[in-house]
């Protein structure tokens, strides 16, 4: 009669198993869906002279290929998820997805700000709040980025 530990370690095998699966299958969804972004960004880069104007063409392009690399930085996540042991992920590819998304946010609320037709100050205020939060978060997770390496290093040193 097989023991309950045997079964525990079936099921566990199991379910990693099941999530790698899982995971590819959502790396394939990624993979289309990048793809699909990209030859959107490639549109809107070959449209972006028939915009009303130049900045909400450059807006466009800049916004989908941006968009493209936070889905490229999420695939390399989830290969790193799936190629190494389950106990060993690693947490800096989803710093970096959001300093990727940050980042994004950022330059499209500095570009919006920058060529909007009418000043308006209460608008311009809550756009320099924004800007001000987000230049915040990039920091903290650039810092964690920084925090991760420095403990790697040490880890592999020591």
């Amino acid at each position: 009669m097989p023991k309950l530990s045997d079964k525990k370690s079936i099921f566990h095998r199991l379910f990693l198993i099941s999530e790698k699966i899982l995971y590819i299958c959502i790396g394939l969804g990624l993979m289309i869906g990048t793809g699909e972004i990209i030859f959107e960004g490639f549109k809107a880069l070959f449209h972006t002279f028939s915009y009303k104007t130049f900045s909400e063409g450059a807006i466009n392009v800049l916004d989908k290929f941006l968009i493209a690399m936070m889905f490229l930085e999420i695939l390399y996540t989830l290969q790193i998820i799936v190629e190494e042991e389950y106990e060993s992920k690693c947490l800096e590819p989803f710093l970096l997805v959001g300093i990727i998304a940050l980042v994004r946010r950022l330059l499209i609320i500095g570009f919006e700000a920058s060529h909007s037709e009418i000043f308006n100050p209460l608008k311009f205020k809550y756009y320099l709040l924004e800007i001000l939060t987000l230049g915040f978060l990039i920091i903290l997770l650039t810092f964690g980025v920084i925090f991760l390496r420095k403990n790697k290093r040490e880890k592999g040193n020591g």
